[in-house]
């Protein structure tokens, strides 16, 4: 049975397999700069998650079964959605929702300019054009106030993203939202288990997006997931995950390949369970680091909001690169250097990147030539961006930390010597 999937087999090892084990082995690699080390991010897998994978391999069906279906499930009842739709990762969910909120080429779509690069190239992907808001200088994501000056008469979506786990302002979002008769599709990539004022992200806007790479909160190794309450959102996404077609011979859409495969859902399954006792653990980590670093002049917690439950993904702190007198960069590889993984992304504003300065599409200038607008991203200049921008870091706040590690990072951090 095995041989007969042998094909499809190989693709789940490269979904599972390789993304964990590349990130562990450089984990492995940077451990010899310092006799200690403590890793910024590491995937936890469990008895549970091996047992189903041993079941999957037993049973020879490696295509999305009922593990997918499970994980589905029990995804949609945490978020408390009526649908959760499994895919291959968070690029494609994003790409698939715009798809099936009906949006044309040349169409716009409001993101954030601080935020992993597939926020925006999925927008593209789509034949859509990104224009990029500002962000809130407290929290990051994107700043509700700067909402009217991304208006146009192509504007169909705005997709926030929650970023390092810290909710956008989403009552704001959704007001200018239904003001305007645009729909919301949240980035919640980095937010599992983060809620907005007793709401849980991916349940606020039309629909959510969620990424299971495997330095989550959780993992699948490779994988992502859309959640909504719309009924015919939710049965297009299924539609065009898998080719677009209604059944084994019949093609009803331009779909593509985008299934989760049923390995990918047998670790995300049990993983879904323990997600709880994961973010308390980060929780309770980055309020530590928040208190015992609070005094330092060059290294400031970020702010969190108290009607916001955080998902911590990040633990992040503001540099003063000034006060520090090093760059961003500078600090991350001394500290690694010290034996200190931090994260550190997001250098540039996404509008300062070629792919958009240079309207790099489809070989082409599509989707920017289906419309009539003009996006000379290379002049923009937005002033909370780029004050943050290269500046954040994020330490070590995973849940297989013990309080040793925890202390050795304080310590460092304290004593941290430019």
């Amino acid at each position: 049975m095995i041989s007969n999937g042998s094909v499809t087999l190989v693709v789940s090892y490269v979904n599972i397999v390789f993304p964990i084990a590349v990130f562990l082995s450089a984990q492995t690699m940077v451990g010899h700069m310092t006799d200690r080390f403590v890793s910024v991010a590491e995937p936890i897998i469990g008895e549970e998650e091996r047992e189903n994978i041993n079941r999957v391999l037993d049973s020879g069906r490696f295509l999305q079964g009922p593990l997918v279906e499970e994980f589905e499930k029990k995804w949609a009842d945490y978020v408390g959605t009526k649908h959760a739709i499994a895919v291959s990762n968070g690029t494609t969910a994003i790409q698939l929702s715009l798809n099936a909120l009906g949006l044309e080429p040349g169409d716009e779509v409001i993101v954030p300019s601080l935020t992993f690069g597939s926020t925006a190239t999925a927008v593209v992907h789509q034949a859509c054009v990104p224009v990029f808001a500002d962000i809130d200088r407290e929290i990051y994501t994107l700043d509700h106030t700067d909402l009217e000056r991304c208006l146009s008469d192509r504007t169909e979506a705005i997709l926030p993203v929650h970023l390092y786990g810290h909710p956008a302002e989403m009552d704001k979002i959704r007001s200018f939202a239904d003001e305007h008769d645009l729909a919301i599709v949240e980035d919640a990539a980095q937010a599992h288990g983060a809620s907005y004022k007793g709401d849980p992200v991916g349940s606020i806007g039309d629909v959510g997006c969620f990424s299971f790479y495997a330095t989550k909160n959780i993992t699948t190794g490779e994988g992502g997931i859309v959640t909504t309450d719309d009924d015919d959102i939710a049965e297009s996404i299924r539609l065009l995950r898998s080719h677009g077609m209604a059944n084994r011979d019949e093609h009803v859409s331009l779909g593509y390949n985008y299934r989760m495969s049923e390995l990918n859902g047998a670790i995300g399954s049990p993983q879904v369970d323990r997600l709880p006792d994961f973010n308390r653990r980060r929780t309770e980590i980055t309020e530590r680091l928040f208190a015992e670093l609070d005094d330092l002049d060059w290294i400031r917690p970020a702010t969190v909001r108290d009607y916001v439950d955080h998902a911590y993904f990040w633990a992040p702190f503001e540099l003063d690169t000034t006060a520090i007198g090093m760059s961003g960069k500078e600090v991350w590889k001394k500290l690694k250097e010290q034996g200190v993984e931090t994260r550190h992304r997001y250098v540039d504003p996404l509008y300062k990147q070629p792919v958009f300065t240079e309207h790099r599409g489809f070989n082409s200038d599509f989707p920017w030539s289906a419309n009539e607008h003009t996006h000379d991203y290379g002049n923009l200049s937005l002033p909370n961006v780029e004050a943050v921008a290269g500046k954040t870091i994020g330490l070590p706040n995973h849940p297989g930390l013990d309080d040793e590690e925890v202390d050795y990072v304080i310590e460092t951090v304290r004593g941290f010597d430019s």
